[in-house]
Parts: structure tokens; sequence; C-alpha cells
């Protein structure tokens, strides 16, 4: 057996339904965007502090590279998880635990780029609300919330990984 054995493993529930939140989510603030575009005035805010506040703004064209960044990120993260053999693992993978390693990377992967469709979308509705009605919607708990969807994925899958014998 090769360590770049490709093995066919179905998606779990927990993979479905994070594609369920992650690529709905960014697909209805997309809609959102596209529909608010419009409203937006000269100047929307493109950077935010640590508490929250907007501390920079500059024409509409940076909001839309948002959903382009976005957009291929989800493309290189569907690619990569669907081959799981090529993902980085630690010394201990053999045959017996093969199935397994790749599986909980494959996880990973998928939890992460759904947050980062969740992210992205956070960060546009939060662009738009400030920008349309000068109100912020998470203020100072954008930071905290954003480090918590970017960090719970590695982690999740980390203290998994360590119960693979």
């Amino acid at each position: 057996m090769s360590k770049k054995e490709r093995i066919e493993l179905p998606k779990t529930t927990l993979e479905k339904m994070a594609n369920i939140a992650g690529y709905s989510l960014f697909a209805l603030t997309l809609v959102l965007m596209i529909f608010a575009w419009d409203s937006l005035p000269e100047k929307v805010p493109v950077h935010f502090n640590a508490s929250g506040g907007a501390d920079r703004y500059d024409t509409d064209f940076e909001l839309l590279m948002l959903p382009v960044i976005g957009i291929i990120l989800g493309m290189v993260m569907e690619i990569l998880e669907k081959h799981p053999e090529v993902h980085n693992y630690p010394l201990r993978l053999n045959a017996s635990n093969r199935r397994e390693f790749y599986l909980n990377s494959r996880k990973i992967l998928n939890l992460t780029k759904n947050m980062v469709f969740i992210i992205f979308s956070i960060v546009i509705l939060e662009m738009l609300s400030v920008a349309i009605n000068e109100t912020s919607l998470l203020g100072g708990w954008m930071l905290p919330v954003i480090l918590v969807l970017v960090f719970w994925p590695m982690v999740y899958g980390l203290f998994e990984r360590r119960k693979i014998i």
C-alpha cells in the first residue's frame, strides 16, 4: 500500500451540514449584496479595528473583491477536499489507520472551507450594514467571533486526530 493511496470515503453528516450552512449563507450574502448595491454610498468601510469600528473607507470595488477571493478559496479547498491522499500526515499513518486519517483531514478541510464562507459572509454583511445603515452588526464581537470560527475546525480536528490509533 503506497502512502498516496486513494480511498473513496462518503461524506459524513457533519460535512454535509457544514456545506449546507457555508454555501447557503455565502450565497444569501451575495444575493443581498447584489440587491443592496445601488444603496451603497460612494465610500464603503473596508477595514475594521479590533473593537469593530470601521477605520478605513474606499470604493465599492474592494467590496467586490471579497466574494471573488471567497469563491477562489472555496474552489481550491473543494478540490483539496476531494484528494485527502495529498494532505500531510504524521509518521504514524499506516494501512490500518489510513481511512481514519483521510477522513479526519477531509473533515478539517471541509469545516475550514465552510468557516471561510461564513467569515466572508460576516465581513461582507458588516461592511454593507455600516455603509448603508451606519450601524455595526457585531461591533466589538466581530474579531472574537471570527477568531473562534478560524480556530474551531483545527482544534476540533486535531482533538479528533489524537483518538486515531
